[in-house]
């Protein structure tokens, strides 16, 4: 699954009783920070929690926003036709041990890291 492919991923292992697949997601934003060293994706997950923290529940949240962080950018390459970001996020891990990142969809994305990482899981209320 894509969230072996990087760090610190045990919450994201807790939310759901199986991690989704990261198909027609909505893509928040895709930051390059750093000169190109960092990547952030930041993204919807498909579906809400199945075992969310109950301060989320209280909230009345119901969609789960996850950021993650590349680091060590070895290539990068983001095109789009449309300003609504949606696509299927795969993550692997290529033969050299770099991290592969494609994007595919209304915008389209390949990074290819020596690092990804799981940097933030947040609840909140989308109005949709």
């Amino acid at each position: 699954m894509w969230h072996e492919s990087l760090e610190k991923s045990t919450f994201i292992t807790n939310l759901y009783t199986e991690v989704p697949q990261l198909v027609d997601v909505r893509i928040s934003q895709i930051k390059i920070h750093d000169e190109g060293d960092r990547v952030s994706l930041i993204f919807d997950m498909p579906y809400f929690a199945d075992k969310p923290p109950k301060k989320w529940v209280a909230l009345g949240h119901n969609t789960v926003i996850v950021h993650l962080d590349f680091f060590g950018i070895k290539e990068i390459m983001i095109t789009s036709n449309n300003n609504k970001y949606r696509g299927s996020i795969d993550l692997i891990n290529d033969i050299d041990g770099t991290v592969l990142i494609k994007v595919t969809g209304t915008i389209e994305a390949r990074i290819k890291a020596g690092v990804g990482m799981i940097q933030s899981i947040e609840g909140y209320c989308n109005q949709v």
